[in-house]
């Protein structure tokens, strides 16, 4: 029985929960997500989960209420029942005692990099983070990430918090000032390719995790692809994480645009078609 023992607003579009499940929580690593389902038959939305607990048996997902699938679900109340809760699903990130880790974010895919971060804090690296977003509005969980960063780096396409910057100018920044050994980014293809157009220059490793901005229909599914050095990778079911030397980002741009995230990626796990480009 997967049950909603606890609901907070964090902000005006999103809710915390914290659900009793059952699916086995030593299962779940950063990088994975889960697909909740509101009736049997819904395809279901997929959530990165931010933290577990063992001794109780919950998970603690982020709600957007950016469309109306996830509407409906952010106005749940506490005690309500959610019929099936699926996963994890995709392959956990690469984590290990790197040395200096360069962490980036950008509105939503800030939730999914929540659990990297903390996971990598506990295997013994310092972390240097960036949260980016449109608007002060987008920064989230930014106390969460102060707590886990030993550098913290906000900045906002209009300045109205943090530094007004973009995601290029600030990883160059980083990486003249810090010796980074690795690197992680959330974001669509966009920003992927901003921290890229760094990374590889100083031949960096880069773990990116894509989130996709526009909501692409195919049967009443969210099935998206990104082709890695010549051959396809079904994001909704090999997972959001790739090495990201290798993408076709033109072809990226095209299908998914490079403004934006949709952490809220519905997907049906079995049925995986291609998309236009």
């Amino acid at each position: 029985m997967n049950r909603i023992l606890t609901k907070k607003h964090i902000s005006e579009d999103l809710v915390k929960f914290e659900i009793r499940t059952s699916i086995c929580l030593n299962d779940i690593q950063p990088g994975q997500y889960i697909i909740i389902r509101m009736q049997e038959s819904d395809p279901g939305i997929s959530f990165p989960v931010i933290k577990t607990n063992s001794e109780k048996s919950t998970i603690t997902i982020i709600v957007s209420t950016s469309d109306e699938n996830s509407r409906t679900l952010s106005r749940l109340i506490e005690g309500s029942c959610l019929p099936r809760i699926d996963g994890p699903f995709g392959y956990q990130a690469q984590i290990e005692d790197f040395g200096t880790v360069l962490c980036i974010g950008y509105e939503q895919g800030i939730l999914a990099l929540f659990p990297i971060i903390s996971s990598l804090r506990a295997s013994g690296n310092r972390i240097v983070t960036v949260l980016s977003a449109q608007t002060s509005t987008g920064i989230v969980l930014q106390n969460e990430m102060n707590a886990v960063s030993d550098e913290l780096i906000t900045i906002t396409d209009d300045g109205s918090f943090g530094e007004k910057a973009t995601i290029c100018q600030i990883t160059g920044r980083v990486l003249r000032n810090n010796s980074i050994n690795q690197v992680f980014v959330v974001g669509s293809g966009k920003t992927i390719k901003e921290t890229c157009s760094h990374t590889i220059k100083n031949n960096i490793a880069t773990q990116a995790f894509l989130h996709k901005q526009k909501t692409i229909e195919q049967g009443g599914h969210d099935i998206f692809k990104v082709s890695i050095c010549g051959n396809e990778k079904a994001v909704c079911v090999d997972g959001f994480n790739f090495n990201a030397y290798y993408p076709n980002f033109e072809e990226m741009n095209k299908r998914f645009g490079c403004v934006g995230f949709n952490t809220q990626n519905r997907c049906e796990v079995s049925d995986v078609v291609s998309i236009p480009a």
